[in-house]
C-alpha cells in the first residue's frame, strides 16, 4: 500500500487491513486481495471498483483480479445499485462462509495431493530403511486424521 493510500484511511482501518493481510497470507492468498476484502469489510456502504482502487492506491487490474477471487470465494457480493452503471461490492461478514471456502478450495485439495505424494514416497523407500518408513507412516497417520476431521470441519462451517 502506498503512502497516499495510508493517508486516506483511518488508523483503525489500517489495523483491520493489516489483520486481514496476515490471515489471507496464511492461506496463500495475495496481499492485494486481503486489502480489498479489508476495505470492503470496513466500509459502511458497498463500494465501486474505482473507489477501491483510489482508497488503496492499487491498479484497476489488481482490483479486478482481487474482486474476482473474492467473489469466487463468496467473500464479496456484487450489487447493482439503481441509477449506477457499475456494480458495487460488499463484504461477506459470515465467518462460516469464508472458512467453508478455505476448507473446500484450499485445504481439501492440499490434503488429497499430500496423500498421493506420501504414497509415492513410501513406495520409493526401501523396506529396510526403517527410520524413513517410520516417518512416512507417522505422516500418513496425520493424513488419515486430517481426512477424518475434514468432514466435521465442513459440517461445522455449513458445508
Amino acid at each position: 500500500m502506498t503512502d497516499s493510500a495510508t493517508n486516506t484511511l483511518d488508523a483503525w482501518e489500517l489495523e483491520i487491513l493489516d489483520l486481514f493481510v496476515g490471515i489471507f497470507e496464511t492461506f496463500g492468498l495475495p496481499k492485494s486481495t486481503a486489502m480489498i476484502y479489508g476495505i470492503l469489510y470496513c466500509a459502511e456502504e458497498p463500494m465501486l471498483q474505482e473507489e477501491i482502487c483510489q482508497k488503496l492506491s492499487i491498479s484497476t487490474g489488481s482490483a479486478s483480479q482481487g474482486l474476482k477471487l473474492l467473489s469466487t470465494m463468496g467473500a464479496v457480493h456484487k450489487q447493482n445499485v439503481p441509477g449506477q452503471r457499475q456494480s458495487s461490492y460488499k463484504a461477506e461478514y459470515s465467518m462460516r462462509r469464508l472458512l467453508a471456502y478455505v476448507v473446500d478450495a484450499q485445504l481439501r485439495p492440499k490434503l488429497r495431493n499430500g496423500k498421493e505424494r506420501l504414497s509415492q514416497i513410501q513406495s520409493e523407500i526401501p523396506k529396510e530403511n526403517t527410520h524413513a518408513q517410520q516417518r512416512i507412516h507417522t505422516l500418513m497417520t496425520w493424513q488419515k486424521k486430517a481426512d477424518r476431521a475434514l468432514p466435521v470441519i465442513s459440517t461445522l462451517f455449513g458445508n
